[in-house]
Formats: C-alpha cells, structure tokens, sequence
C-alpha cells in the first residue's frame, strides 16, 4: 500500500475519534503529531486505511498545572509546548530535560508526549522521567474513561495496553511531595540527534542530604520502560555518597535487558546505565 492510500478524517470531539476507530479497528490509527507514524507509512511498516487526527480537539492541546502541583499535559500537547512551559521548568525540571533532548527543534514542534508514549519504542525519550513520576494515561473508548498507570502501559516493543478502539487524551503526573528533586539524562550516539543508547531518569525526595525515597526508570535498556526498583531502595535512608551511588549503578544495570545493535553493545549500554545512573541521582538531589 503506497503512503497516500489512506483516509485522513479529522473529527471535533473525542466521541467521534472513538466512533471512527470502532468502525474499523484493524485499519484505523489515531493521528497527532505525525512524526513516527508518517515515517513507518512511508518505510511500508505500517498500513492503515484511516487515520484519525485529533488536530481539531482543542482541550487536548492544553498543558494544565494545578494549585497542588499536579501535572496535566494534553493528547496533542507537542515536545516543545513542554520544553518551553515555565511551571514544569520549576517543578519538573526532569521532564523538561527529556523533552530538550527529543531530536532537534523542528521534531520537537510536531511531535507530542502522548505519541511519543503511545508509539512505545523502547527508546522513547519521555518514558523513563514521567514513569519514575508514576505518570497515569487517562484513556477513552466508547465503553468510557479509565486510567492506567504509565508503569503498566507498555507491553513490548510498539505495543501497549490500548485497544482498537481507545484514545489517549491525557498524561497525568501527580503532585511532587515537598523536596522532590527529578532529573532525566540519556546518551546518544556520535551522530548528531541519534536516538538514545541508553536513558536513565530518576525521582527522588530529599530531606537534608539524607535521601528519603527515589525512583529510577531505565529507557532504550530494555523491550519496554522499566523500573531499576533496587536501584531506588539502595539509596533510600542514606547520604548519597560515591559508595552509595556505585552501588545504585550496579543494581540500575543488573534490572537492564539490553541488546546489541548498531548504535551500541549490550556491554557498552549496561556501563552507560551505572554511569548515567549516578549521575542522574546526583542532579535530582541537587535540585531537590
């Protein structure tokens, strides 16, 4: 199938997107930045008959910060809405670091979180940070709406729990407890905009310079986002001192299930994990 074989409807309501994607399940695909599903039509990796843009919703476009601190960014939210908002700059910086590093400027003004997400590539920049803050995708199907936490969302490469006939409106990010400190970090190849090798984020709550708790989420080290749990629970009641830090890193890449490609080695990726995830750790505190 060529890539313009394809009917592109762009419906004003949620209501009707779900409708759509009923009608044909196997062959519809919602549609709202466009910058990974455009690139798989066009390489034959995917094939669908209808694609359903959200463009015309206006509500999920928004970005919303609550008096509590929660976080609220919209289906159609793009990269670079987040990367420039000041409210997450001061209380998330860590997403705000995720979203700086998604390919260059002009991707980052198409592309959007929640198809950043819902593509559920293993190197999807956004992941790990807004896992490790126990994110939550609020999704709609005509059966209604219901949410279902980022940690449970992905299933395998390119698969997640959705089903042929549910959306993604919204990504919810919860409060951060007084002295939240977040940091995302990831390292890519030689080449310019190379997708990451690997990806750590972490989430941590700092009282004093004892560590009360920390999270930390692993990207591109694995066939989905996954949590590095010992890794949090080995920092947790202690300074975060060089031995302390090391042996987080060892525990971050003995959760890691790595592969070797052509961007990086199995080998290579778990020493970037022990190494990122010091340094991730490090820069949460200090913003804590």
């Amino acid at each position: 199938m060529a890539m313009r074989d394809f009917e592109f409807v762009e419906p004003a309501s949620i209501g009707e997107v779900c409708a759509l994607l009923a009608e044909d399940p196997e062959g519809s695909a919602v549609f709202a930045g466009g910058t990974d599903i455009l690139v798989d039509l066009k390489a034959g990796l995917k094939h669908h008959r209808r694609l359903v843009s959200l463009a015309r919703i206006e509500e999920l476009k928004a970005v919303e910060l609550s008096a509590d601190g929660a976080l609220r960014i919209g289906a159609t939210a793009t990269i670079s809405k987040i990367a420039r908002h000041q409210g997450i700059k001061e209380r998330f910086p860590g997403i705000n670091d995720a979203a700086m590093s998604l390919a260059a400027e002009q991707v980052r003004n198409q592309a959007t979180v929640a198809g950043n997400l819902c593509m559920a590539v293993p190197s999807a920049d956004m992941a790990p940070i807004l896992v490790a803050h126990g994110a939550t995708m609020r999704v709609v199907s005509p059966a209604g709406e219901r949410g279902v936490p980022l940690r449970e969302f992905f299933v395998g490469p390119r698969e997640t729990v959705l089903g042929p006939a549910d959306v993604v409106v919204a990504i919810d990010v919860p409060p951060p407890a007084p002295g939240t400190g977040d940091a995302s970090l990831r390292q890519g190849g030689r080449v310019s905009l190379s997708l990451p090798m690997a990806a750590v984020a972490a989430v941590v709550v700092m009282d004093g310079k004892i560590c009360r708790e920390a999270t930390v989420a692993l990207g591109a080290v694995a066939p989905t986002p996954i949590l590095a749990t010992a890794a949090g629970e080995a920092v947790a009641g202690k300074e975060l001192g060089e031995d302390v830090l090391c042996e987080a890193g060892e525990l971050a890449s003995a959760a890691a299930l790595p592969i070797d490609d052509l961007r990086a080695s199995k080998e290579y990726r778990l020493e970037l994990v022990k190494v990122l995830t010091r340094r991730v750790l490090v820069a949460a505190a200090d913003r804590a």
